[in-house]
């Protein structure tokens, strides 16, 4: 049983993610609104497919989220404010963005009054480190950081809103650590794929061991695509990541280089300690990935671009960003 929909708006949607998930929808014949900062629009419009229809604005702002939902039946909710350093730094920012900003959509989603579901993207990092891995969507959740703490509340709010509108039906998507084109590089791929593209060797802080599972963008955006136009993952929970390659920093960092061709002039550079880092040892996840066997089992979910052929793809065109398009000024609030 599928969802037949005509207009999804995407807030974030010109992120990382939202660029593969509003082509993905494209390619299903369903119109799409982009919804972002206008200075992320304007810098990864080129890449953006010339079909979307482009909203800029900030999820803070209840009247320009009204006017992009216009004639919208779905939504994909992405937009965040997200990265370890920018979070920890920014906490209210974070709490503000992340729940009053959900908050906001949601109510847009209720007075618009045709929204069928809307998909909301959380995140592995409410799990904290987990007890046991691969992770399932029975483990136990741990907001460990603001971010995750904000996920988690995000979460909430989403099952609130369905518990008093039932009309509104939603899916919640924990992502596994996504990477992908057009990725800041305050994250690890992105990061270890700019310094050794600058002939600079990855950095890594703790001992190298810590272990995780890295998603293709495309197949993230696939399998959002998939959870909003399936019945079965109504009120649902699901796991989204690659759940076949758990790979350590130190053999992320090790694959970079070969991939890269620099193995004869680069090596991984291990710091030992998290002196300088962007999270100190409390904050750290050691290991944690995934098991999406309940997203296989409701929309055939599967990783299909192993990491040797993501890091490939990344390094061929280039698309990593050197940092946030947005600045960290306030936006309009009601």
């Amino acid at each position: 049983m599928t969802y037949r929909f005509k207009r999804v708006l995407i807030t974030g949607g010109a992120g990382t993610i939202g660029i593969p998930t509003a082509k993905e929808l494209i390619s299903r014949g369903i119109k799409v609104v982009v919804f972002d900062l206008n200075e992320q629009l304007e810098r990864l419009e080129p890449f953006l497919d010339k079909k979307v229809e482009k909203f800029s604005g900030s999820i803070l702002d209840s009247a320009s989220l009204r006017d992009a939902m216009t004639d919208c039946d779905g939504v994909i909710h992405l937009a965040a404010h997200l990265g370890v350093q920018r979070t920890e730094r920014n906490r209210l920012r974070c709490l503000d963005i992340n729940i009053s900003g959900t908050q906001k959509v949601l109510d847009a989603c209720v007075m618009n009054g045709k929204i069928k579901k809307i998909i909301f993207a959380s995140s592995s990092e409410v799990y904290g480190e987990p007890l046991e891995n691969p992770i399932d969507e029975n483990a136990i959740t741990q907001g460990k950081t603001v971010y995750a703490i904000s996920k988690l509340a995000g979460e909430e709010l989403i099952k609130a809103y369905n518990s008093e509108f039932p009309e509104l039906n939603f899916s919640i998507l924990r992502y596994f650590n996504a990477y992908g084109p057009h990725q800041v590089s305050q994250f690890v791929i992105s990061r270890f794929i700019h310094r050794v593209m600058m002939d600079k060797p990855p950095i890594i802080f703790g001992d190298g061991s810590q272990k995780r599972s890295y998603n293709f963008s495309s197949d993230t955006a696939r399998g959002t695509v998939d959870s909003i136009l399936s019945k079965k993952t109504d009120g649902m929970t699901l796991n989204l990541g690659n759940s076949n390659e758990p790979i350590s920093l130190i053999e992320l960092g090790n694959k970079i280089i070969k991939i890269a061709g620099k193995e004869s002039s680069l090596k991984v550079e291990i710091k030992n300690s998290f002196k300088d880092s962007d999270r100190n040892s409390e904050r750290e996840i050691f290991q944690r990935y995934c098991s999406t066997e309940l997203a296989k089992s409701l929309i055939n979910y599967k990783s299909k671009i192993s990491l040797d052929a993501g890091i490939k793809k990344i390094i061929e065109i280039g698309a990593f960003e050197d940092t946030w398009a947005s600045s960290e000024k306030k936006y309009l609030l009601d």
